[in-house]
Parts: structure tokens; C-alpha cells; sequence
């Protein structure tokens, strides 16, 4: 039987980061670090989002999850506020922020507000310098947030004009958010 990847393409065994630590991102990676023996770490700008992930009562209720979390956090799934160094040593990055509907400006009440968005893909370029992690010579970089078509196309120009100078292969690849409240450990 053939491997289930490209002839002559290793199986990604490095780490992988998300950023976003909430309804999509938190069990999103921990059922992948349950289901692998991948490195997952989950980054959030909001303290205590993360602290809420660390503690005994998770920020979230889905049915299943705790269970899951307790059982991988602090063996293979993180949660951290340091979106640099997190994003630095993964070569695949997921973005699951939040994408809430325009309050202002063209589109008001009906576009999607890509602000938080934008900030990530910011990050990751501007934290994907020299020494960066990469996968066959790419950051892979996966969009999980709910957002308008050919946002990927959107992403890939955020990242290539902060990049500096070209410095890295960014691939955008995007999966969509299909979670239902309630059945999100059953789905993943």
C-alpha cells in the first residue's frame, strides 16, 4: 500500500499553533492534539481567555471537552499569550479569530469585520522572520474563522507585502468553520 502523502514528502511532525482561543480554535486543537502526537498551541491576546483554558472551569461548554482537555493539556496542547513565539516555531498556523459583522463604514450590519483578521495575518508575517519554523519550505497557514469568499487570496497579500522582502513561502489554504453548539467534539 502507497503512504497516504506525496512520494518523497515526509508526514508533518512539527508543531502547530492557533491563534484564537475561542469556540472554534480551543476544540479544534485539542481534538487534533487528542486524536495525534503533534505539539498544539493555542494563543489568544485575552489573558484571561487563555487562564480560563488552564484552569478547571474552561471558558467554553461543549459536552466532552473538558475530559479531552484535561487529558492532553500540558502534554501536547498549550494555551499561551505569546502569539511570537507560538507562531515562530510552528510551521503550520491556524487562524480561528473572530470575524463579527461590520458596525460601521461600507457594508455596516451586513460585511464581515476582518480587523482581528487582518492583526493575525500581521502577526504571523511580522513573527515569521529568520529561524522561523517551515514544512518543506512553507509556513502553511489555515483559516478557520467564518469568513466572505477569497479571503485566502486577501490573506496571501497581507502576508507577501509584511514579509519581509519575501523572506518566507506562506501557502493559505482555507477550512471552513463547520461547528455546531453541543456537537463539536462529535463533529471533529
Amino acid at each position: 500500500a502507497s503512504p497516504p502523502y506525496p512520494s518523497g514528502q515526509e508526514p508533518y511532525t512539527g508543531n502547530v499553533c492557533c491563534i484564537g482561543a475561542g469556540y472554534v480554535g480551543g476544540p479544534t486543537m485539542a481534538m487534533m492534539a487528542y486524536k495525534t502526537n503533534l505539539k498544539f498551541t493555542v494563543v489568544d491576546l485575552n489573558q484571561k481567555r487563555i487562564d480560563a483554558w488552564n484552569s478547571d472551569t474552561l471558558p467554553i461548554y461543549e459536552p466532552g471537552l473538558d475530559e479531552i482537555v484535561k487529558e492532553v493539556r500540558g502534554k501536547n496542547l498549550f494555551f499561551s499569550t505569546d502569539v511570537a513565539a507560538a507562531v515562530k516555531e510552528s510551521a503550520i498556523v491556524f487562524v480561528a479569530v473572530n470575524t463579527p459583522t461590520k458596525e460601521y463604514g461600507f457594508g455596516k450590519g451586513r460585511a464581515a469585520d476582518l480587523t482581528y483578521w487582518e492583526g493575525a495575518a500581521r502577526s504571523i508575517s511580522g513573527n515569521s522572520g529568520e529561524g522561523t519554523a517551515l514544512y518543506n519550505g512553507k509556513k502553511i497557514i489555515v483559516e478557520k474563522s467564518t469568513v466572505p469568499v477569497s479571503t485566502a487570496d486577501a490573506m496571501t497579500c497581507v502576508l507577501q507585502n509584511n514579509n519581509n522582502g519575501g523572506a518566507v513561502d506562506f501557502q493559505v489554504l482555507s477550512n471552513p468553520e463547520f461547528l455546531a453548539e453541543g456537537t463539536a467534539v462529535q463533529d471533529l
